[in-house]
């Protein structure tokens, strides 16, 4: 075969691929824009541009909502949405650099929060600001995996100096995309979350001692002792032990629930301690 005909060839390929290519970016624009208009009244939603990759991922840049500033949301494998009769074997997203800037205000403890005695732990977003936590800045993965009605999620949200936190979620009775907005049953069986300390906790800790005029160690022993006399009721079912070990060293700190039966969404903050099973772990250390 000629070599100007092969290359004949395979530039007419590649402009039949990058119109079919061209034609998709713009039907994602399209549905995109229809699904943004529907909930304008709610919330402001803008992106720069939206395109398919070759390997079906579907990827979003400069997305802003309200406040929030995302550079990249990347769908990976997006085709498995469709059908929308059916749930996604599996689906990877990654959302890269998340910015949210914290607003300069100094609202008052919340009367809740003051009515239990918690106003002197109450750390306002100008009091975060003082401390240098003016913008949060994370980056997000989460993956899924599903088999029939059963979804199983994990992820890792990384703040940098905020803090990492790595989840893992199964649900049952978790409907397909096309029922999702009418859906009521879904049951949580398992929740597992586990957050990494970074230098966050230990610069509240201290931004509060200050606050309040009190030494490091005496603000910490009151904290506990708060805690300690208000969970005594579950001391039977939680181990408070851990608590106090995380505020004295704050590292790793892991809360896991796994009610029996799985429980309703809905239902999840109404239930008791038994019933969801809760249980909490930390590392620490003794220097």
């Amino acid at each position: 075969m000629p070599k100007n005909f092969l290359l004949f060839i395979l530039m007419v390929l590649a402009a039949i691929l990058g119109g079919l290519k061209a034609y998709i970016d713009q039907l994602l624009r399209t549905e995109l824009n229809l699904a943004i208009n529907s909930v304008a009244d709610k919330v402001t939603i803008e992106y720069s541009d939206v395109t398919i990759s070759l390997l079906g991922a579907v990827v979003i840049n400069n997305l802003r909502f309200g406040e929030v500033h995302i550079d990249t949301v990347i769908f990976h494998k997006a085709y498995q949405f469709y059908p929308l009769s059916q749930l996604p074997q599996q689906l990877l997203i990654s959302i890269k650099n998340v910015e949210y800037s914290i607003k300069d205000t100094a609202a008052p403890a919340p009367l809740l929060l003051s009515m239990l005695g918690y106003a002197p732990y109450y750390l306002t977003p100008r009091d975060l600001r003082g401390l240098g936590y003016a913008h949060i800045n994370a980056d997000i993965d989460i993956e899924a995996h599903s088999n029939q009605d059963i979804v199983s999620l994990s992820g890792t949200i990384s703040a940098k100096a905020w803090g990492d936190l790595s989840f893992s979620v199964d649900l049952n009775n978790v409907p397909p995309p096309i029922r999702w907005s009418s859906s009521q049953g879904i049951l949580l069986a398992a929740l597992t979350a586990s957050y990494t300390n970074n230098g966050l906790v230990n610069r509240v800790f201290t931004g509060l001692a200050q606050r309040d005029k009190m030494s490091l160690s005496h603000f910490k022993d009151g904290l506990i002792s708060k805690l300690k006399n208000d969970l005594s009721q579950a001391s039977r079912l939680l181990d408070v032990s851990v608590l106090e070990r995380f505020i004295q060293t704050p590292q790793t700190l892991t809360i896991a629930l796994q009610p029996t039966p799985p429980i309703r969404l809905n239902a999840l903050f109404y239930s008791s301690l038994k019933r969801l099973n809760l249980k909490m772990t930390t590392t620490f250390s003794l220097e």
